[in-house]
């Protein structure tokens, strides 16, 4: 039986080739300064934070269900904090696209989380 990581990780690849596929469609309809330049690294960081979160998450759930929920408030906020910093870097860059990139990035946030969030909730389910 495939562990429940390797199952995440074959829907999160989907999901993020999904939302990469109708993000270069709808690059090709939006005006240039609305579309970020940093479109697929973007992707590419919300994939890893979201591997990465969600391997700890599990191997979390597995051990205690209070330890579990302690870890998930605490992995929310380090990931606010990095998602904050990593707009900030930008906008300290001067790349010249942040409202782009802030609007790109907050679409991106709100697809993953939702993702993110529906896989904890099954996984929780599952382990009840």
């Amino acid at each position: 039986m495939k562990s429940p990581f390797t199952i995440f990780i074959k829907k999160l690849l989907i999901y993020t080739l999904i939302i990469g596929f109708l993000s270069l469609v709808l690059a090709f309809f939006l005006p240039d300064k609305i579309v970020s330049p940093a479109m697929p690294f973007l992707l590419l960081f919300f994939l890893i934070v979201n591997a990465v979160t969600m391997n700890i998450v599990l191997k979390t759930l597995a051990k205690k269900t209070s330890r579990f929920v302690n870890f998930f408030m605490i992995s929310i906020f380090a990931k606010l904090m990095l998602y904050i910093l990593i707009i900030v870097v930008y906008a300290i860059a001067d790349v010249g696209d942040i409202v782009s990139f802030i609007i790109t990035f907050f679409i991106y946030y709100l697809a993953f989380t939702v993702f993110e969030l529906f896989a904890i909730l099954k996984a929780q389910k599952e382990n009840v």
